[in-house]
Order: structure tokens, then sequence, then C-alpha cells
């Protein structure tokens, strides 16, 4: 099967996904031919045939020589759940820009977005940085045009399930918050942003989400945290409208082989992008650390559920915290250090997967740390920082973990602040048993 056909075919499963029951059954009905459409579970791979759920390849056309590459990635454990985070730096400058480019394959940086998951193939996936304005339908878009489309020699992966939520970025809040003199700009919204849901989050699942028991803090006040570092200079009306998420937080249980994994979703304030970022940063840290301890009674939930996570549930932090416990980029250490120190967290201390390549050794940052950083710093120059965390709780067993290594020269410029239209941040991952 051609490449071209299996382009062409994405675009008219996700125009049949999208359309209403009516129109979609009016679709079908036709006599003609409908284009090739893997079922639910079907894989497109790097040569253009669909692989099968049980690993059956159909339309096979693979070039001799395929079983002999190595993959710069090693396979997830049969007994392991690879969780992975990414910040994919999908965002754009209006409304409906990201849809309508991802509507169809060919946007240059989310393939390259696609190619690492790819590459890593995580079980459970928390994508941030992505605009999610137009709620499922991105996600949807995403999983057909790009994550399930192979090329480059990797193969397509597909995701039956994903929860995306409204967050606070690019909400209004009617507050001059960064003391301009103008209302209405990104540093006046409840979290720092353009329009509602601008660089914001989606989780992809291979396995059942129980979305019954989704918790959502995403309106959880800021003010209700005791001891918080809302900054004096806010008005008590200001202190009222502010939620401490700047984006959102999320515990999504997640089923796996009969346990259930509570998938702890997050993307923190970035700390350079207002006046009272780093106090919010730090909060939105300790928030999870609050969130562990069995004696926390401010935490509640879109539900108005009440209470922290029991004690006993198996948990992994996943996403972009935006802080580095050594002190770089610019984020506050003291709660990222904290949560990293707690007794109910394993840190794997993931560190670049692939070795690096002269470009990589000679033009990235090479302290003793790099190896753990996962982004450039926005303050600039040639700084990177750990920024992105897959913490598992310490009941599980962590089998491997990993950065992956982009050694491309837009990635280089990136890390430099240089101008680049290729994500310059790094997929993390770990690989844990759950209830074994």
């Amino acid at each position: 099967m051609q490449k071209t056909v299996i382009v062409a075919a994405a675009a008219s499963c996700l125009a049949l996904g999208f359309a209403s029951p009516n129109a979609a059954a009016a679709e079908t009905s036709d006599d003609a031919e409908l284009p090739y459409c893997p079922r639910p579970g079907a894989e497109i791979l790097a040569d253009d045939s669909a692989q099968q759920p049980g690993g059956e390849v159909a339309n096979s056309a693979a070039p001799a020589d395929s079983a002999a590459k190595t993959p710069v990635v090693a396979e997830t454990p049969e007994d392991a759940l690879r969780v992975a985070t990414y910040n994919a730096n999908l965002t754009r400058e209006s409304s409906g820009e990201l849809f309508e480019e991802l509507s169809a394959p060919g946007a240059e940086d989310a393939t390259a977005v696609a190619r690492a998951v790819q590459t890593v193939r995580p079980d459970v996936l928390v994508l941030t940085g992505i605009d999610v304005d137009a709620g499922d339908n991105v996600a949807k878009a995403f999983n057909t045009n790009y994550l399930a489309v192979g090329g480059d020699e990797h193969t397509g992966i597909t995701y039956p399930y994903f929860y995306t939520s409204d967050s606070n970025a690019g909400v209004d809040s009617g507050a001059d918050l960064n003391r301009d003199g103008t209302i209405g700009e990104p540093g006046d919204a409840l979290g720092y942003g353009s329009f509602p849901g601008q660089s914001s989050m989606i989780v992809f699942s291979k396995h059942p989400l129980d979305e019954a028991n989704v918790r959502d803090f995403t309106s959880l006040s800021w003010e209700a945290m005791p001891d918080n570092n809302m900054p004096a200079r806010l008005t008590d009306l200001e202190r009222n409208i502010i939620p401490l998420a700047s984006v959102s937080h999320w515990d999504i249980p997640v089923e796996v082989d009969g346990e259930t994994l509570h998938v702890l979703a997050t993307s923190t304030a970035d700390s350079s992008e207002s006046t009272y970022g780093t106090a919010r940063n730090h909060d939105q840290i300790r928030f999870w650390q609050d969130y562990l301890d069995p004696d926390t009674e401010y935490i509640l939930d879109h539900r108005g559920d009440r209470g922290p996570l029991p004690e006993d549930d198996a948990f992994v932090i996943a996403g972009s915290l935006k802080a580095d416990p050594t002190g770089k980029g610019p984020g506050d250490p003291t709660a990222i250090t904290s949560l990293l120190e707690s007794s109910q967290i394993i840190d794997p201390e993931p560190a670049r997967t692939l070795s690096v390549s002269g470009l990589g050794r000679g033009l990235l940052p090479d302290t003793p740390d790099a190896p753990h950083h996962t982004a450039p710093s926005p303050l600039g120059g040639d700084e990177s920082y750990r920024a992105d965390y897959v913490l598992p709780s310490a009941d599980l067993e962590v089998l491997d973990s990993g950065v992956l290594e982009t050694d491309s020269p837009a990635s280089a410029q990136g890390f430099f602040g240089l101008p680049t239209d290729t994500n310059a941040n790094r997929i993390v991952w770990a690989d844990i048993v759950v209830g074994g």
C-alpha cells in the first residue's frame, strides 16, 4: 500500500470519526469503496503496512534488512508498564489553529513529536504543552493523523483511551494580574495563555481509564492551600479568583490487568511568565506532596469530594513541573527537592538513553547533571534544566527509565535559545511493575 494512500485514509477516517452519527451513516451507506482505515488498535508501520493488536501484519512489504534494525530504546519489559511525559510544545497563536493543522498529516512539529513518542512507545503518555481549545477533537486528530502514522523507520502507535478537560490556561480573569495597566493579556489569565486551553494537557493510554473516578483539581483555589505563597500585593478579589493550577492537576485511575494505577498528571506554572510565577510553581509542586499526606484536609475536587489520595493506592506523578532540584532554570528548587526526597515516591533519575553523538556532545550543555535535563531554560542562553518528571510511588518497582536524547541541530539550537521550529524538549519515561 502506498504511503499517499495511508495518509489520505487517515484523514478520511478522522473525518468520519468527527461526523455526527447521521452524517457518518450517510457516508458509509454509499456503494463506493471506502478508503483503507486500520481497525481500532491497529498501528501503521513505517513500511506502510498495518499491524493488528495481536502482532499480525497486513499488506506487509518490509525491507529485507528491517529485522536487523536496532531500536534506540529497548522494548517495554513484558511485566512492566511504561509511563512517559513529554512537553510537546504544540501550541499556536490563536484558537483553532492547531486543530486545523492536526486535521491532516503534514505539520512538521507534530510529526516530530509523534516520532519521539513512537520511539519510546509508552503505554501511558502525559502530553503537556498542547492546545486543547478544541477539546477531544485535538486528541483524536493527533492520535489518528500523527501517532498512528509511521514513517522514517518509525512504527505508528495508537491509543484507544485518552483524557483531556478544560484548563486554566488562557482563561480571562477579568483583572490586571500582571499590573501593566491592561486587562485581557496572556499574563492576566487564570493561567498564562492567549486563549482558553492554550498549551495544556492530554493523557493517552493503551489501558482503560476509570473516568467515573477521575479527580480534577483545576478549580481548587490557591488561597485554600494552608501556608501558601500568594504574594501580598494581590487584592482580596484576586486572591479569591486565582486557582492553584495554572493549567491542570488530574488524578486519573488507569486499569492495568486488574490493578489500578493513579496517574497524577500535571503541568505547572513557568516561573518566568509572571511576577508571581515562582511562588505559584512552588505551591503547585507542593500540592502533590499534600495530596499524598493522609492528614491533608483542604483539597477539594471538581465533584466537591474532599481529601487526599488513599494511603495504599499506587500512583505515578507525571508531567511538567518546571523546577530543578539543583536550582537551574527559573523555578524555586525548594518544593521539587522536598518532593523528590519524600519517602512516598521513587525518583528514577532518568538519564539520556542514547549515547551522545559528536553533535550532541559538542553542542548541548555538558554539566555533570545535564544527562537528566529535559528542557532548555526559558531564561535563555545555553542553560538547560530538569523540568519533566515521572515519579512512581515507593511501593512500585522501577525496571528502567530514560530521557530520549535528540541530537538534531534544531534541538541544539533550542537548548541555546536560538530560533527553531522543532521542539527542543525531551521525552522522559519509566518502566514500572504494577501489582507485582
